[in-house]
């Protein structure tokens, strides 16, 4: 029989694997080269299936994932330890105190903040980040401002495009600096409050931020020398808790707390999509605990990734349905004592990694073997 399928073309042998199902297929490929290649050649004509988290479809989710999927049914494979919870898990940077960190993930690099730094760690295939950073930031104020040397306050929120790092300060403070010339730093201290959200315009010409005392900033950013300029102050009546710029198209988003003037709502249970195109929000997806929400991800296609307020939990939502499709629990948060929101995640198509009080945390997917599984979402 062997010797018959030898001589049949390429194309005959790709109508004849499309009746098979997946699992046929993988097992099929193990049986010889010819098999092999066909199969990891055309597994996109023979896969007729969309996968989460692995699905690598958007450039911009690509500039952070730390390797490019090869095949349908390796993507197939990744996504079945995310959906089972079938991962190996490490923790990282354990300190005493508490603190609000934030996470950034690029394709080679991981940034994390802690205190009043920002870390920048190389990502790497066998232990996942090197443990030792290549450098690390402290925002600074210029000899010409009125205060001199490292600013005391707590990095809250940073971001990062085209080579340039914005950041909140927990003084109220708004810092750049250029990545290039890391000599180049400017730190923007106004009134004291707490800078909730930065974010950067995709042409690097304009700086927005959140405060506490519900106030929304824009500012000029000049290059040469790096400073900013205030151009814009409003006051929204409410706490400003999150601003972002769109990349396709010239607008701005302000998430606020909702609360009005008289009531300060600091909790979000629900994750909502809205349609910029008719200014009406087309889904929710709604915590099963009730818990407060933190932060999310987005893979650009069709997966979220919500962390939550209890018990460093992470929730995976696919956008195509209304159901939850895997809770993550970081280890680090397990047990009576031991309880403390994300307060940042990222994640690729191998690895998720979350920012809690004490810890980052970092699960890997991308094993092969027997692993244990962590099906939490049967609870539900």
């Amino acid at each position: 029989m062997s010797g018959c399928f030898d001589v049949f073309s390429t194309e005959l042998l790709i109508y004849i694997f499309n009746y098979l199902e997946i699992n046929e297929l993988s097992r099929l490929r193990l049986t010889c080269r010819r098999f092999r290649d066909i199969i990891n050649a055309w597994d996109n004509v023979l896969i007729k299936t969309t996968t989460i988290v692995t699905n690598q479809n958007n450039d911009k989710f690509l500039t952070r994932c730390f390797s490019k999927i090869p095949t349908k049914l390796e993507k197939l494979r990744l996504q079945n330890n995310w959906k089972y919870g079938i991962y190996n898990e490490k923790s990282l940077f354990y300190v005493r105190k508490k603190y609000m960190p934030c996470l950034k993930l690029q394709k080679d690099y991981l940034w994390f903040s802690r205190g009043s730094k920002i870390f920048n760690y190389k990502r790497d295939k066998n232990n996942i980040i090197v443990t030792k950073p290549n450098f690390v930031l402290t925002p600074q104020y210029r000899q010409s401002c009125v205060n001199v040397g490292f600013s005391s306050a707590d990095v809250t929120k940073f971001t990062l495009r085209n080579n340039i790092l914005v950041g909140g300060l927990s003084d109220g403070g708004v810092y750049v600096q250029n990545l290039v010339d890391r000599n180049e730093y400017y730190i923007d201290k106004a009134e004291n409050t707490f800078t909730c959200s930065v974010d950067i315009s995709p042409d690097s010409l304009v700086v927005a931020s959140g405060m506490r005392n519900d106030c929304f900033k824009m500012f000029s950013l000049q290059q040469d020398p790096l400073e900013l300029t205030l151009i814009h102050t409003h006051n929204l009546g409410q706490r400003a808790w999150c601003v972002s710029f769109s990349d396709d198209s010239p607008i701005l988003a302000c998430g606020t707390s909702a609360g009005g003037p008289t009531r300060k709502s600091i909790l979000l249970f629900d994750t909502e999509r809205w349609d910029l195109r008719t200014g009406k929000c087309e889904q929710k997806f709604h915590d099963a605990f009730g818990a407060g929400l933190y932060c999310l991800d987005y893979d650009y296609c069709n997966s979220v990734m919500v962390g939550t307020y209890l018990h460093g939990r992470a929730a995976l939502w696919d956008i195509r349905t209304k159901r939850c499709v895997q809770l993550y629990f970081m280890r680090t948060c397990k047990g009576s004592t031991l309880n403390s929101p994300i307060y940042s995640l990222s994640f690729d198509s191998e690895y998720l990694f979350a920012a809690v009080d004490q810890n980052l945390n970092i699960m890997d997917f991308s094993g092969y073997g027997r692993q244990p599984m962590r099906d939490y979402v049967k609870m539900l």
